[in-house]
């Protein structure tokens, strides 16, 4: 007996008794054997099942256009998403045709690499052409005024042996 006050002291909510017909007792034994649940545990799934979902058990229980909808629904989700995917796959695989395109046209690393080498060296190589000008400029410019002394020069000795011949041939005569 102290067992059975003890039971009754840890619920906190008193059970009732429902009854249903031996038909029905059966049909729920049978049905639960096979889940490993008990009866009170099948009332109370089922009564959170349907508060949750909102069923109405007199106008909906056997009506299964709430879960054709749900099942449309679901059709329409695959429809879309195996779309998505489908477009999904077409970028990837477009995206992969403009790498392989953008490779080819591209020259290698190690090309880009060897032209920035000839690059600086035929940069290198036009500076000291431009200082190699500027000196022969120079030096060009130098032998002119030499030369412009020079024919200076020779023009002055050829005037003073005119005059001299002038003179010697005046002196003569």
């Amino acid at each position: 007996m102290e067992k059975g006050q003890e039971s009754k002291q840890k619920r906190k909510t008193p059970l009732t008794t429902i009854a249903i017909s031996q038909e029905y007792a059966q049909k729920l034994d049978e049905y639960l054997k096979g889940t490993g649940i008990t009866r009170k545990e099948f009332v109370e799934l089922s009564v959170d099942y349907f508060q949750r979902t909102g069923f109405d058990l007199r106008g909906e229980a056997f009506d299964l256009s709430p879960l054709e909808k749900v099942a449309g629904r679901l059709e329409q989700s695959a429809k879309i998403m195996e779309q998505h995917n489908e477009e999904t796959e077409a970028v990837r695989l477009l995206l992969q045709t403009v790498r392989e395109q953008t490779a080819k046209q591209l020259p290698a690393p190690e090309l880009i690499a060897h032209a920035a080498e000839e690059k600086a060296k035929a940069e290198a190589k036009s500076e000291e052409q431009e200082r190699e000008i500027a000196r022969l400029r120079s030096e060009n410019s130098a032998l002119l005024e030499y030369k412009e002394k020079a024919h200076r020069e020779l023009c002055r000795v050829r005037d003073e042996q005119k005059t001299i011949g002038k003179i010697k041939v005046n002196t003569e005569l």
